[in-house]
């Protein structure tokens, strides 16, 4: 049996509800899962969202964010020394306060990643939860640790970092704002030298960051994050859960007309939904009797594009809204017939395709990012190559025309939904990656 009442501290840059729009409740959603479970679990966080800060018994929104979700970019050495001191100081005193047993590390993009050798150098037993790509780009990106690490430096900046060095003030920092994970590592050019030199980096070959415990969404974002140097193939997969008991309902019989279409997703570029307008409009010149829901937020250039698409064409296409996505999103799936995941980017992992097949509908995916690991063509889901409007619509098309084949289709998905990615399960492996974590620990 899992030890109870683990002290867990949880570590994330956002956290609901001022989650910036990005739809991940990730952490939310673990940290709620293993308090239920008897876990006392702590969570610190930027201030996103708000004027000041927020302490209260299991969330602290303290951190500050650096140049993303709309927050200032600093960019000089003084600015950028504030910030990581203030951040860690933020840290150092949680962790004295609380006194974790474990540190539980979700997303780092817009914290410091030098948060990464402070809990080296804090001995405190580590997991990493990795769900974007804050590793395989983001350690790239930070720009207090490539100002001390990259190879060659800008001149002045070069002679300023020579002589703060000489003085001591880089071993000075060690305490306050690490720039390294030990002496010995004072440079890394495979993480912050020139693009040429960092495009022949080999897998899992960058000694300057540990990760002894870390598990990834998807195996695609696993192989990736080693493909670009990151030590990471010790890492697990474990695939992202949901409270499948919100969206399940009965798939519609083969009777049923299948007329009702539903995209839920981020309304960017990527995301594909402009190739669904095109499918839409073929499918329709094919006498395909099809209409689509779109419900999403995201960048407004985009969405101009999309709706003035819709005008122009004269397409059946309803723009959703929801006040409340949490209570409101389960009664949107019900009240469709089939879903479209377009996606046309290396999404990590996709959980809207997972609640649709729970709500037991038909689901149409591109064969992209993590989430296409889940899909079977005609076995689970119809799968259709990113950006090809023509294929989608004949995706369409196929759903109506076979309606055995869709029955069995979603009656297959959603079973495999239910047994394999329902929330329980998916946090009994993750609360016994935490347990074996400590294990680890105590044995080295």
């Amino acid at each position: 049996m899992p030890p109870k009442n683990v002290k867990i501290l949880a570590l994330t840059n956002l956290f609901p509800p001022h989650h910036a729009g990005t739809f991940d409740f990730r952490c939310q959603t673990i940290t709620e899962a293993l308090q239920k479970r008897g876990h006392e679990v702590r969570v610190l966080t930027s201030n996103h969202g708000m004027n000041t800060e927020q302490r209260d018994q299991d969330i602290e929104r303290r951190l500050r964010l650096n140049g993303v979700y709309g927050h200032p970019s600093l960019k000089t050495y003084f600015e950028l020394a504030a910030l990581e001191k203030a951040n860690h100081q933020v840290l150092r005193e949680t962790l004295a306060t609380f006194e974790p047993d474990l540190v539980h590390v979700f997303s780092l993009e817009g914290l410091p990643k030098s948060f990464i050798f402070a809990l080296r150098h804090s001995q405190l037993p580590t997991v990493y939860d990795v769900a974007d790509y804050w590793i395989a780009a983001g350690l790239r990106r930070d720009r207090w640790l490539r100002w001390w690490n990259r190879k060659p430096a800008p001149l002045l900046a070069g002679l300023g970092r020579a002589c703060l060095e000489l003085i001591g003030q880089r071993r000075r920092f060690e305490e306050t704002a690490p720039t390294r994970m030990m002496a010995g590592y004072d440079r890394l050019p495979t993480v912050y030298g020139s693009p040429e030199f960092i495009a022949k980096v080999e897998p899992n070959s960058i000694g300057g960051f540990r990760f002894d415990r870390i598990y990834f969404c998807s195996q695609m974002l696993k192989e990736r994050t080693e493909a670009v140097g990151f030590q990471v193939r010790h890492g697990e997969v474990i695939y992202p859960g949901i409270r499948t008991e919100r969206f399940v309902a009965d798939v519609k019989p083969q009777s049923a007309s299948i007329t009702k279409f539903l995209i839920v997703s981020s309304l960017e570029v990527e995301c594909g939904v402009m190739t669904a307008l095109q499918a839409l409009l073929k499918a329709r010149e094919n006498n395909v009797r099809a209409t689509l829901s779109i419900c999403g937020r995201g960048e407004s250039e985009y969405i101009a594009q999309l709706r003035s698409f819709v005008i122009r064409h004269q397409l059946p296409v309803e723009f959703l809204t929801l006040s409340n996505w949490h209570e409101d999103l389960p009664k949107v799936y019900r009240a469709h017939d089939a879903f479209i995941y377009p996606a046309e980017w290396h999404e990590p992992f996709a959980v809207t395709p997972l609640e649709a097949m729970a709500a037991g509908l038909p689901v149409i995916a591109a064969k992209s990012g993590g989430a296409c690991e889940l899909f079977r063509n005609g076995d689970n889901a119809w799968v259709f190559t990113p950006g090809d409007a023509l294929e989608l619509a004949s995706r369409i098309q196929e759903l109506q025309m076979q309606p055995v084949l869709r029955c069995q289709i979603a009656d297959r998905a959603q079973q495999q939904v239910l047994a394999k990615f329902n929330e329980s399960t998916v946090v009994d492996q993750i609360e016994n990656f935490l347990t074996t974590s400590l294990e680890f620990w105590n044995a080295n």
